[in-house]
């Protein structure tokens, strides 16, 4: 009997099936669900996700090589830690690579370019004004879908402001740091002294600047974002160690 065509079937179905349960991991490790420095056993991973243990082992090496897990031959998986050296290089490699790419988006960037940035800054306002309105008596389903509005719509703000750069690898290194700095967001808390920012004025100040094709006031105004994003983050003890008890509690809210 000729198995080709079955085999070839099961070939791909176990391939989408990682795809995935790459992608459902990489969102819980981004949101801080799946905490820094958390065991990842198969067991109870097999059982959360309804999957095999071999699409598990295969999105697990998958994230491995985007640095989100580390996999140690003798303690198997485990989310990558996070750290304040870690944190302070992940964006002075944001204010490099963004700045780059914003400078040549300002340089090539044609209309259409300029109408979408108007329509992202709208986007990101609406999600401002929801997160905003959080407070401590929000449950904890309606944080989370107001924290990855807000995720989804910072990200889609920025990809406008560099989308026109016209280097695919750019905006690749560009994608990939900024997964790696929303774990940090999303392990924000308030600091003790309350300190709050105007996202949406910082914001608007760099999509003014780009709009005027000021490439230098819009490079320095986004590094000032991204470096009081830091300092923020830093203030309000973002990076924590996790241990056991915290480990089932939902995300944190970010700065």
């Amino acid at each position: 009997m000729d198995r080709s065509n079955d085999s070839g079937d099961a070939r791909i179905g176990r391939a989408t099936l990682t795809v995935q349960l790459e992608e459902a991991l990489r969102m819980d490790i981004l949101a801080g669900i799946l905490k820094p420095g958390q065991r990842i056993r198969a067991h109870e991973m097999t059982a959360r996700y309804g999957v095999s243990a071999t699409p598990l082992r295969e999105a697990l090496q998958r994230l491995a090589v985007e640095n989100l897990v580390e996999l140690d031959p003798r303690l198997g998986a485990t989310v990558a830690p996070i750290s304040d050296d870690d944190l302070r290089e992940i964006y002075e490699m944001l204010q490099l690579l963004d700045g780059l790419a914003l400078e040549r988006s300002i340089e090539r960037g044609d209309q259409e370019w300029l109408d979408g940035l108007d329509r992202a800054f709208d986007s990101l306002s609406e999600s401002i004004v929801a997160q905003e309105a959080v407070t401590a008596d929000t449950d904890d389903t309606t944080r989370r879908r107001v924290g990855s509005d807000w995720s989804d719509a910072h990200w889609d703000f920025h990809y406008a402001l560099y989308k026109a750069c016209g280097s695919a690898w750019l905006m690749r290194f560009v994608r990939q740091l900024h997964e790696h700095a929303e774990r940090y967001r999303m392990q924000a808390v308030q600091s003790q002294s309350g300190v709050r920012r105007d996202s949406r004025h910082e914001h608007e100040a760099i999509l003014v600047a780009a709009k005027a094709r000021d490439s230098a006031t819009a490079v320095q105004a986004l590094r000032e974002h991204l470096g009081l994003t830091v300092r923020l983050l830093m203030d309000g003890r973002a990076v924590e160690e996790p241990t056991d008890e915290d480990e089932e509690k939902p995300a944190l809210s970010r700065t």
